[in-house]
């Protein structure tokens, strides 16, 4: 039987097989070392510090948010009072209490 043969084809050579297994599974092995987690007590210890500074960066967050919430509700007080002032001093006195007084029911 004859077989065909093509200029510059070649049989595969399985030793070039295998040497590439050889390698990719060294460099397989290398990038596992490379990329494995730390050891338990180097771990926790990382965690821990991480959780610290969550809970620190979540501390000065909640604490800017309330002085900002509680800026907006002072001056929405001070704004609501001048608008009552405002509407009271434009409006003709009367006897009658104005509705902006009276209690909600």
């Amino acid at each position: 039987m004859e077989t065909y043969s093509e200029p510059g084809f070649t049989e595969p050579d399985n030793r070039l097989f295998f040497y590439g297994l050889l390698f990719g599974a060294a460099l397989g092995a290398a990038a596992g070392m490379l990329l494995a987690p730390r050891a338990g007590a180097e771990l926790r210890h990382e965690m821990t510090d991480s959780a610290r500074r969550l809970r620190r960066k979540a501390g000065e967050v909640y604490d800017e948010a309330s002085h900002v919430v509680g800026d907006v509700a002072t001056r929405s007080r001070r704004a609501f009072e001048a608008g009552r002032e405002a509407l009271q001093t434009a409006r003709p006195s009367s006897g009658r209490t104005s509705s902006v007084d009276s209690p909600v029911s």
